[in-house]
């Protein structure tokens, strides 16, 4: 039964909960499987030295198991050891020729680490190999990046359709409930909520700071968040937590998600006492201790739709609005493998969802003034000393020389698709890497004013 609830926590995203339950497991069973969970559950609460000694004790228990020896190599790269990440990687292509999720990981190491060599291995896999929809999807993805390095552009591009498809029907019932609620319910209702307020005395975050960090994937969110992390107040981060966001569907999921739900009737109700102490929890589960007035960075992006609702629950709390070019920014999200995120497996649904992301935002910008800034990635890169000048100033922190040498810190992790961005010097934004692209747009323009201006 603690086995069964512990990864129905993890589930929930409830890691501080699991934890709690293997670590009494370890105590009292002999099942080596405790160790690769404590292993996971510690990469998720940033515990990565603990998380390398679990995963390390389950490798020599199962030392033929290929899953922790990838994810002890994932851990190795949020930390930076990168060449040690690409050792496992290699020593186990050796042996694991056809396995697709090393390559993929050798990939989000460095690009260039894909030769001729393996984009031909990779073509004789798919030839020879009855792939699931995870390999289907990964190993297109791999082979568009060939085309892109070639210049093949709309080959590569017929590469990520497949892929995409692949890694859409992979969890599809979680992709159109997740689309259903950004669509329908968020979507629809992000002006509209309706909080249910009652004895908020004992509400003591009140005088917490957070910082979050929204707008879209691929625009320089992780970037400022090493800014903000390097300042001498030297914040934490809770990275992408999503901490508000189940809190909310804690509530507003059983109604929504029921049979026979008619959307158009449901009224968008929140108990903010409820969701206070959600969100807390999910914050303290996190295993970062915060003050009462201690601010904190938060880059769940999809805040951007829970603005006001979080303005219920901190009221001292700013938001930095990270953006880029519009037609950059939709080819750069198709370019990446984002899988958590049900609405970037198509080109309509990425504009789609970046026209109403520009609705919402630009409401909140427009009833909150004092609470949102917006960082332009292009001009972030050619001014980067002003900007994060700016950027610190709106924080209320202290700016230094040394918070552009972020990429220096020896304690700067990153989980993200940018981790390897963040590790050199902000170069200049480039204007013409998408052009090959645009012509995607070519049958949108009349529907999407946004791409008319670009």
């Amino acid at each position: 039964m603690d086995l069964i609830n512990a990864k129905k926590f993890i589930k929930q995203k409830q890691f501080g909960k699991a934890l709690k339950i293997f670590l009494k497991l370890e105590k009292k069973t002999k099942d080596t499987s405790i160790y690769f969970y404590l292993g996971l559950l510690n990469f998720e609460l940033n515990n990565y030295s603990k998380s390398i000694l679990y995963y390390e004790k389950f490798i020599r228990e199962n030392p033929g198991s290929i899953a922790p020896l990838i994810n002890l190599a994932i851990v190795k790269q949020t930390i930076g050891e990168l060449e040690e990440s690409k050792k496992i990687y290699d020593k186990l292509i050796k042996s694991n020729k056809s396995d697709i999720r090393l390559y993929y990981g050798l990939y989000t190491l460095d690009p260039k680490n894909l030769n001729d060599e393996i984009f031909e291995n990779l073509n004789e896999i798919k030839v020879n190999k009855k792939l699931n929809l995870y390999e289907d999807g990964i190993i297109n993805f791999l082979l568009s990046k060939n085309e892109k390095k070639n210049k093949r552009y709309k080959n590569e591009i017929e590469y990520l359709k497949k892929s995409h498809k692949s890694i859409f029907d992979l969890n599809y019932a979680y992709n159109t409930s997740s689309q259903f609620y950004y669509k329908k319910i968020i979507g629809q209702n992000f002006n509209k909520i309706q909080i249910e307020e009652k004895d908020l005395k004992d509400i003591q975050q009140n005088e917490i700071e957070p910082i979050f960090i929204v707008g879209l994937p691929r625009s320089g969110s992780t970037l400022v968040e090493s800014i903000l992390t390097s300042t001498v107040e030297k914040l934490n981060t809770y990275g992408e937590s999503h901490c508000v966001n189940m809190a909310i569907l804690d509530q507003i999921g059983p109604k929504i998600y029921k049979k026979n739900f008619d959307y158009k009737k449901f009224k968008f109700e929140l108990n903010l006492e409820k969701l206070n102490k959600n969100i807390i929890n999910r914050y303290s589960e996190l295993n970062i201790k915060e003050k009462k007035t201690e601010k904190f960075v938060d880059k769940s992006l999809e805040n951007l739709f829970n603005l006001e609702i979080i303005l219920n629950i901190f009221p001292k709390a700013k938001f930095l609005h990270t953006f880029r070019n519009p037609r950059d920014s939709i080819i750069s999200i198709y370019q990446s493998m984002l899988p958590d995120l049900s609405w970037t497996h198509s080109i309509e649904d990425i504009l789609n969802y970046f026209d109403k992301y520009l609705e919402v935002i630009n409401f909140y910008k427009n009833k909150y003034p004092n609470k949102v800034m917006d960082v332009n990635l292009e001009i972030l890169t050619s001014n980067s000393n002003k900007v994060s000048r700016d950027i610190i100033d709106f924080c209320d922190l202290t700016w230094n020389e040394d918070v552009l040498k972020f990429y220096k810190r020896k304690n700067l992790y990153s989980k993200t698709l940018s981790f390897a961005q963040i590790r050199s010097e902000v170069t200049k934004y480039d204007n013409n890497k998408y052009k090959p692209y645009f012509y995607l747009f070519n049958d949108y323009k009349t529907k999407f004013s946004f791409l008319k201006s670009n």
